[in-house]
Formats: structure tokens, sequence, C-alpha cells
């Protein structure tokens, strides 16, 4: 599984974090150039793709995926602006 956050559009709200019951997702430290504080995924592991976090996010700055619809050396979020 693998759990993308565009820190980019991330406004540190924690709906994400919110909704997702397994602890996968959590707010860092780190800031974005925007000056907020992003999540991030640091338990991919524990993910079972129900998506609630991407559905929730209201920036569009949650991507999860699947292993096995991921290409090797694709992003997900490789077209954003």
């Amino acid at each position: 599984m693998a759990v993308y956050i565009e820190e980019r559009l991330c406004k540190g709200c924690g709906l994400c974090v919110h909704f997702c019951k397994r602890g996968v997702l959590k707010m860092s430290g780190r800031r974005n150039l925007k000056g907020y504080n992003v999540a991030e995924a640091f338990a991919a592991e524990k993910c079972k793709p129900c998506k609630l976090c991407e559905m929730n996010c209201p920036d569009f700055a949650v991507c999860v995926i699947p292993e096995k619809d991921r290409g090797e050396s694709e992003s997900p979020m490789r077209n954003v602006s």
C-alpha cells in the first residue's frame, strides 16, 4: 500500500489523521512552504485501502494506491501544480 501526501497542498487540518482508524497517518513537525504543519504516513504497512483519508481531505492532498495498481516510478501526484 502506498499513501502519498502532497505537502504543497496540505494545509494541516488533520482530517486525514482523524478519519484514519488504523493509525497510519499522523501530523508531522514539518512545515510546508505555506507554513502549515503537514500530515505524514508513518505506518503505511497498516493501511487497508478504505481511502477515508483520501475522501475526506478537502485539499486533495492525500492519495492511496494499492501496490498492484502502482507503477514502479510513478507518483500519483506528479501532475499536480
